[in-house]
């Protein structure tokens, strides 16, 4: 990686500390910010500050990161209100463009307040330590007023904030009581950045219907009091080399031995998603059960995974979005299991390692990345690196409403999710494809990851803060 575009020591602030716990202590997470962020945190130094429910025990220092780890503690109020409540049922939902109803409740936007105010005097006792002011990078929905808390405690600081999730239309953005809070908030950073184009260009246009005295010059929101207020388009990625490496490597080699022997004479769907109502995966479930019905032949010919990831089983939404999904992969192998053949449909409730993942990547002829609305989408883009990397020819079914469909154009099999009988004939031509025809698409694909990999993210990201920050 080339040098990071700042000589400032960095302080990332995120909803959670990039580490857990495990048997034999205290470990860095793997992950993509984590990944990204490691290789920049050794040039310059600096902090990692965010919540952990064992924010007493947490160490200052882990093998792997090369800073200071700051734990904020919280209490079971405030993360009943701030994370479960206010972050995941109120903005989670609304950003996602009402998959979902959001719950309007004035006690957990006090509690979300409540823990920004807590974040900023814990990121601000931090950086009065630091010798030189370092740059500030804030992390995501749960900290959108943020900015703002830190930009009269940290003045020295160059302020960026990253959304990692989709920022909706401005008659959507007008739904929610605290909406001017929440875009002052983000408006007090100096960069502003989302996953695309059009993700910036419903926050500048909800900025500019919802205040008065704005004015937008290209990528640059001019405010009364004189700021300028960069709103850019980064789409995050991945480590690509790191993903390469995993696709052939000999433990990933020996699981996908396993799965081609379990699965032999099968042509493969395969679905991985976190277990949460904006992945489609109910919608996903629907078609495959429209495709075995109209066809068959099929029934005894493929074979759907879904490995389902648990996500917020303390949400009331996700418990039953669970129950949903499980009923409804009996209802399908109840139906179309035939004597003496496998079930069409395997489901698993669980995570898996990173050589198993990529062992199912490869195994795949069809990668269903189909969400209802999603950010980006990171799973499309490690599907076709390790395809690529072991000479596949795998088809990636691509949703439009995910944002990583504007870097790929036109190679995946685009679908729209909510059209579920459209949806099961894309997967029936998707299998249908020619082998050159795969081939060529996936090399157009893998190209593109490797074009705007996760290290040119972090660098443009942290380029256009410094950058925005100098300016009057």
């Amino acid at each position: 990686m080339s040098d990071v575009p700042t000589d400032r020591p960095l302080v990332v602030i995120a909803n959670r500390l990039p580490v857990g716990k495990t048997d034999d202590g205290w470990k860095a997470s793997a992950g993509g910010l984590v990944t990204a962020l490691r290789p920049v945190i050794e040039q310059t130094g600096g902090a990692w500050i965010g919540w952990d429910d064992d924010a007493a025990s947490v160490p200052r220092n882990v093998e792997g990161l090369a800073c200071d780890l700051h734990a904020v503690a919280l209490s079971r109020a405030q993360v009943r209100g701030y994370y479960h409540g206010f972050s995941n049922r109120t903005v989670w939902p609304l950003f996602h463009d009402l998959v979902a109803q959001p719950v309007i409740d004035r006690s957990w936007w006090r509690a979300y307040s409540e823990v920004n105010t807590h974040f900023a005097e814990v990121v601000a006792d931090v950086v009065k330590k630091m010798p030189t002011p370092p740059l500030l990078w804030v992390q995501d929905y749960h900290l959108m007023l943020l900015p703002e808390m830190l930009r009269s405690r940290c003045p020295d600081s160059p302020l960026g904030f990253f959304l990692h999730i989709p920022f909706p239309p401005p008659e959507l953005v007008a739904r929610l009581p605290w909406r001017n809070q929440l875009l002052e908030g983000l408006l007090a950073a100096d960069a502003v950045g989302f996953h695309t184009r059009h993700y910036r260009d419903n926050f500048v246009r909800s900025v500019q219907q919802l205040y008065t005295g704005v004015s937008a010059l290209g990528d640059t929101l001019a405010l009364p009091d004189g700021r300028h207020v960069r709103a850019v388009a980064h789409p995050i990625s991945i480590d690509v080399d790191e993903f390469s490496e995993l696709a052939v490597a000999d433990e990933t080699e020996a699981e996908l031995a396993e799965l081609r022997e379990q699965f032999a004479g099968r042509r493969i769907f395969l679905g991985v998603d976190r277990l949460d109502y904006t992945k489609g995966i109910r919608h996903r479930l629907e078609s495959i059960q429209l495709l075995l019905e109209r066809n068959p032949a099929l029934r005894r010919e493929v074979a759907f995974i879904q490995i389902a990831v648990p996500s917020r089983d303390d949400v009331k939404e996700y418990r039953e979005l669970r129950t949903e999904v499980e009923t409804e992969v009996g209802r399908i192998n109840g139906r179309f299991t035939e004597p003496g053949h496998d079930v069409p449909v395997h489901y698993l409730y669980r995570g898996v390692s990173r050589a198993k993942l990529a062992a199912y990547y490869r195994l795949a002829d069809v990668m269903c990345v189909t969400p209802l609305k999603d950010g980006m989408n990171l799973v499309a883009k490690e599907f076709v690196t390790c395809q690529a990397a072991a000479g596949g020819d795998g088809v990636l079914l691509l949703s439009e409403f995910a944002g990583a469909l504007l870097e790929f154009g036109h190679d995946p099999v685009r679908c729209n999710p909510f059209d579920i009988e459209g949806m099961s004939y894309l997967m029936e031509a998707a299998l249908d494809l020619e082998a050159d025809d795969r081939r060529a698409r996936l090399r157009r694909l893998a190209e593109a990851v490797r074009s705007w990999d996760v290290f040119r993210w972090v660098n443009g990201q942290l380029a256009e803060i410094e950058r925005s920050s100098r300016r009057p």
